[in-house]
């Protein structure tokens, strides 16, 4: 078939499309006349029809599909859901323009489409694969009815009839196709519901933890000696055996041994990809406990990671692999630092007891 794809919607930085000409216009009409979670938008000019699809996201943006087919017109429209929703599981799966956040809920991750050319053109030679093999179903596009207005607007449910749905894909201007649930795959939400599991379960962990710091804070106050420093070891067990035990079953998450740690989580061709937890064992060098956080190609790279030590301390903030660049350190001695490190020794910030008690500027 004779077609062409486009991408667009309301990201992060606002309204962008790929590529950008004159069909602004409709896609700004495909989102005004949308009314579910997800639609399927068409719009007949002449010897072109536009099969647009619109997801919207729960950070209130939107992203939208078209492909253009010049002079066929697709048959079962039904299909197109199918299509489409696949593409948005591949996209999540992949982490192209979207993906899952720690609530297990489809958010952007980019602000304009043409900073990312590659992915689009992957995205769009596998919808241009997808209506080809629809080929064998598509017909020829009917003759213009100018009985009918070209901007004329009608609209249906998934469940209503397919032949009214056929009809006035090709005759009004504009059909809009709604479908309020049953919108995400059977992956999809099998994933979601893991990440969504794992989100309350650390939440429920940081919880009790910042419940053993402060009862940890109030003996500190009485006593710095070596009882302080076995209370905190004997803290550091519990916790890891809560992050084990609560956070990290095996059957439900990926788990992967890495040397260094044990990583539970998503995979991508054998490696930690997203949102996951890695274990680290009892004789860690380093005294490292756990981290929690965003994986990139097995590293460990997150702008909101933490790490927690087995001496009752952790980093919290932005993170390249065992680097740390801006956050908070809390000390189990010096209460807690926010602000920018260098070589993991506080650079520019303050420390905190209950006040802020000095400012440090280039490292004095």
């Amino acid at each position: 078939m004779n077609l062409s794809v486009y991408l667009f919607g309301d990201l992060s930085s606002g309204y962008t499309q790929y590529p950008n000409d004159y069909t602004k216009s409709i896609f700004e009409k495909f989102y005004q006349n949308s009314q579910a979670t997800t639609q399927i938008a068409i719009h007949r000019d002449g010897d072109l029809i536009y099969y647009g699809y619109i997801r919207k996201l729960e950070d209130r943006n939107y992203l939208g599909f078209c492909t253009v087919i010049n002079g066929k017109m697709i048959t079962q429209i039904d299909q197109l859901f199918g299509i489409y929703e696949g593409i948005i599981e591949t996209m999540v799966r992949n982490g192209y323009l979207i993906h899952f956040n720690d609530k297990g809920e489809v958010e952007s991750k980019i602000g304009h489409l043409y900073e990312n050319k590659e992915e689009i053109d992957l995205i769009s030679s596998s919808l241009q694969s997808s209506f080809n093999r629809l080929e064998g179903t598509s017909k020829q596009l009917p003759s213009v009815s100018y009985a009918v207005s070209k901007d004329s607007v009608k609209s249906f449910s998934i469940q209503d009839s397919e032949d009214e749905i056929l009809k006035s894909s090709y005759t009004n201007g504009y059909t809009f196709v709604y479908k309020s649930k049953g919108f995400n795959t059977a992956q999809m939400n099998s994933y979601k519901g893991i990440i969504s599991r794992k989100d309350k379960e650390i939440n429920e962990l940081l919880s009790e933890r910042t419940k053993l710091k402060n009862e940890v804070s109030s003996l500190k106050n009485k006593q710095r000696n070596t009882t302080w420093v076995a209370i905190l070891g004997f803290v550091a067990v519990i916790l890891f055996g809560v992050v084990y035990v609560k956070v990290l079953n095996p059957r439900e998450v990926t788990k992967k041994n890495m040397g260094k740690y044990v990583y539970y989580g998503p995979m991508k061709n054998g490696e930690p990809k997203g949102t996951g937890v890695a274990i680290y064992h009892a004789n860690d060098k380093d005294g490292r406990l756990y981290y929690y956080g965003n994986f990139t190609n097995g590293k460990r790279i997150d702008n909101n990671a933490i790490m927690f030590y087995k001496d009752g301390s952790y980093f919290k903030g932005s993170m390249n692999e065992d680097k740390w660049n801006k956050g908070l350190f809390f000390d189990v001695e010096k209460e807690h630092f926010i602000g920018e490190f260098r070589n993991n020794i506080p650079w520019k910030g303050d420390w905190y007891k209950h006040v802020k008690e000095q400012t440090i500027v280039n490292g004095k």
